[in-house]
């Protein structure tokens, strides 16, 4: 599942009658979603059982696909599907409890994760908790109020990783990730209307190396002049630009690095210039960006 389409399915879990519904067409729970109950449902203090529910998914489903943990919802023993709901009394202080735990219930910290409460109708002090915790890009991480164990998710539910399956997301870990952006601006270059900069950013954990780019563009573009990158347009038979470095690094440190620049100015053809970015460094997969402006 996407990343938008795990968040689409969590913001549809709105009220109590969505869950009432789950609960009537008894869905089961599966590689996205998790059901449990409160240990104590009366108040809003967190059990040890809560804490360790809760400390596993995070771990499970950030080291795989992302998924949804529903606090306040009985399961079947025979197929794991929903049964019943278990109101929780002093449901806020139930979410400030989860939100307090989430950097000591595991490790590394897991970024975006939502924690909301749906509400019982006619009753602002009772109800039900979602959240949603995304798959992440720092694994593997371990679930320090569970033994200290690394999960995973399957269709059957969460299992304990074992020593091969650190040993490879460790080994996936240290890996670069660049980020491509650009700006456009008007031009201080004689007979260049505009300026478009390419910039990179490194926001994985590894040094990039090997890094660079090639931009097309339709034909509503002139090139005036160039900064540090090379005009290709011959070899690729559309207007087109490339840069590359095979000996310097960017260094995963999140600042942003000027690549170069573009000067050009628009033909006088009407509608946008489309343009497409693909770049890449060494043991990144190569990306794509696409945008257009008038």
């Amino acid at each position: 599942m996407q990343k938008d389409e795990l968040l689409k399915f969590f913001e549809g879990i709105k009220t109590e009658e969505d869950l009432q519904r789950m609960v009537n067409d008894r869905v089961r729970e599966g590689l996205y979603l998790e059901f449990k109950q409160k240990q104590d449902s009366r108040n809003g203090q967190l059990g040890d059982r809560d804490k360790f529910h809760f400390s596993r998914a995070l771990s499970g489903f950030a080291n795989s696909d992302g998924g949804i943990l529903i606090f306040g919802v009985e399961t079947r023993r025979k197929d794991e599907s929903a049964k019943k709901l278990k109101l929780i009394n002093e449901v806020d202080e139930f979410i400030k409890s989860l939100k307090k735990i989430m950097i000591n219930a595991v490790q590394p910290f897991v970024d975006q994760v939502l924690i909301e409460k749906i509400e019982k109708q006619q009753s602002a002090t009772r109800g039900f908790v979602k959240c949603l915790i995304p798959a992440s890009d720092k694994t593997p991480h371990r679930a320090m109020l569970d033994k200290r164990e690394y999960y995973k998710r399957s269709i059957e539910g969460f299992y304990r990783l074992e020593h091969f399956d650190l040993e490879d997301m460790f080994g996936r870990r240290q890996k670069p990730l660049l980020k491509a952006i650009t700006e456009v601006e008007p031009g201080s270059e004689p007979n260049a209307d505009w300026k478009l900069s390419f910039i990179f950013r490194n926001e994985g954990r590894s040094i990039a190396k090997y890094y660079g780019f090639l931009c097309t563009f339709n034909d509503n573009i002139e090139f005036t002049g160039f900064d540090k990158i090379q005009d290709v347009s011959g070899l690729n038979k559309k207007p087109a630009i490339s840069y590359e470095n095979n000996v310097g690094v960017i260094h995963p440190n999140g600042v942003n690095h000027i690549l170069g620049h573009l000067f050009f100015k628009k033909r006088r053809h009407p509608g946008k210039v489309i343009v497409q970015i693909n770049y890449y460094c060494e043991n990144m997969m190569p990306c794509i960006l696409n945008f257009d402006f008038e």
